[in-house]
């Protein structure tokens, strides 16, 4: 790791990679390379995984080769978005498509064969996500799910009210660990209907936190997509630490652009703006109130939020 700026100040501690917790993915937004490359010497040491969109598909191949060799230069593992994996499916070019990306060096995939799929075809796309899954993993794959819909109809993580059906949000990370996942992102749609934009939903919350307990920390990522509202995207950033801590799995739609506002909040050091009267810095909170040496869990500092600040 390449010496931090004013190294002599302590912060809050950070795990260094290869890291098996703290992990953030970031979204490949078709930048130029020479960006790419700027953004990584400056914080690549920060992520951890880059998910290449079903919209690369139009770009260039030798764009696309270039660009997965400069992000595994910098120990960035390299992922494929769901809806690629389903065009090739429904062409018949599924174990092509996972052999041409593994050739290319792409270290994950994303697999749906139930993409927008009819009901009464459920079944055979439960069939064959298995047997593509094992075909991935034959192939040195890592797989990646994901549990939740950007759409409610027949989505069963939601449940009345904006809440979550925890039983089979539990059932389907299950699953899919079980078939060889590494990890389970919770749709950004789904987690911002359950916590609100702020965070201030206590019960989503609340079940959320059931979730990560069943099926354990480094299992679960809190998907936070660049689709967002900035200060939503921050508040969540700011949600995922404050309810996890700074080793929380995050991302899947981040821009590396705004590494440094992640790995601030991952710090406790960024300012987020939200409906509370008190700081969200929450490590710098504990660094004063203890006398230069902040407290263990930090982020555990009280942080009230005020519900006459709520946006409506």
């Amino acid at each position: 790791m390449e010496k931090r700026f004013l190294d002599f100040l302590e912060l809050a501690p950070r795990s260094r990679k290869p890291r098996t917790r703290g992990l953030t993915t970031v979204l490949e937004q078709a930048q130029s390379l020479s960006f790419v490359k700027e953004m990584l010497e400056a914080w690549g040491e920060y992520v951890d995984c880059v998910k290449f969109p079903v919209t690369v598909i139009s770009m260039p191949w030798r764009i696309v080769e270039q660009k997965v060799k400069l992000y595994r230069d910098f120990m960035v593992d390299v992922a494929v978005d769901d809806p690629m994996f389903a065009i090739a499916y429904y062409q018949g070019k599924a174990a092509q498509y996972l052999r041409t990306i593994r050739d290319l060096g792409f270290t994950h995939v994303q697999i749906d064969t139930s993409f927008m799929a009819p009901k009464e075809a459920a079944e055979k796309a439960r069939q064959d996500e298995i047997h593509f899954f094992a075909m991935a993993r034959e192939m040195g794959l890592k797989l990646e799910g994901e549990v939740g819909q950007k759409w409610e109809e027949g989505d069963r993580a939601r449940a009345a009210g904006g809440l979550l059906n925890v039983e089979a949000i539990v059932a389907e990370t299950k699953r899919l660990l079980a078939c060889g996942c590494d990890h389970v992102f919770l749709e950004s749609r789904v987690l911002r209907e359950a916590i609100g934009d702020y965070g201030e939903r206590e019960e989503g919350t609340r079940q959320i936190r059931q979730i990560v307990a069943a099926m354990g920390l480094e299992k679960i990522f809190i998907e936070i997509t660049g689709q967002l509202p900035f200060d939503v995207r921050m508040c969540h950033r700011f949600w995922a630490v404050r309810n996890f801590g700074p080793e929380v799995n995050m991302g899947g739609g981040e821009l590396i652009e705004e590494m440094r506002y992640i790995e601030g909040i991952r710090r406790g050091i960024s300012f987020v703006k939200g409906p509370s009267r008190s700081t969200s810095m929450l490590w710098f909170k504990s660094l004063i109130k203890n006398g230069g040496r902040a407290a263990e869990e930090w982020w555990k500092e009280d942080y009230p939020i005020d519900p006459t600040l709520v946006r409506k």
